[in-house]
């Protein structure tokens, strides 16, 4: 029987399905407000160079970022969504215990691509005035790798949890972080191919 003290020390603790739905939830929920922010990105780049009418979109010096750097931070970016895919698997049938060397990988790759896209970011020295086209290229880098670093964060604040042995009886956290990696992922990609093809 529960004492009067014992109910009021914990009088909002949800029940599990409730935090299981509500974390699963609120990450997809920033997943598509924020997959409206690619494709108002990939629209508006997209407009822009159809309606080059006057070869005003892309002008002589306009230059691309490098593309085999950018090939190899896609390629760091598809193993690290791979390494967690592996460690999320584990964990998940363990019930929150996993090969921690899994994440650690996937949580190391994705640092150094959000690292190598911030100096390819940083390494656009465009002139001024900026142009339709770099503004676009501009835009599309910093975005990704302000991405990539929020998704070093997310992969801290799991490690942290690994590390203290609090996923336990806790995969849903493990799931709804999945969203969130492979989505930075997937978008990233889909937004550099943008960048070759489309503009």
């Amino acid at each position: 029987m529960e004492t009067a003290l014992e109910h009021s020390e914990h009088p909002f603790e949800l029940e599990p399905q409730v935090k299981v739905a509500r974390a699963k939830a609120g990450v997809l929920m920033l997943i598509i407000s924020d997959a409206l922010s690619v494709l108002a990105i990939l629209a508006a780049g997209g407009y822009l160079s159809a309606l080059n009418t006057e070869n005003q979109f892309k002008v002589a010096g306009d230059f691309a970022p490098p593309f085999v750097a950018n090939l190899i931070i896609m390629i760091v970016l598809l193993l690290s969504g791979l390494a967690y895919f592996g460690w999320e698997r584990g964990a998940r049938r363990n019930n929150g215990e996993g090969q921690s060397a899994f994440f650690l990988v996937s949580l190391v790759l994705m640092l150094a691509a959000g690292v190598a896209e911030t100096w390819i970011g940083a390494a656009l020295r465009y002139g001024i005035p900026i142009h339709a086209y770099e503004s676009m290229i501009l835009l599309i880098t910093w975005f990704t790798a302000l991405h990539l670093l929020l998704t070093v964060i997310v992969g801290i604040l799991l490690g942290g949890r690994i590390l203290r042995g609090r996923l336990t009886g806790q995969a849903y956290l493990i799931e709804a972080g999945g969203y969130w990696w492979y989505y930075i992922v997937v978008s990233s990609i889909l937004l550099w191919i943008f960048s070759l093809v489309a503009i």
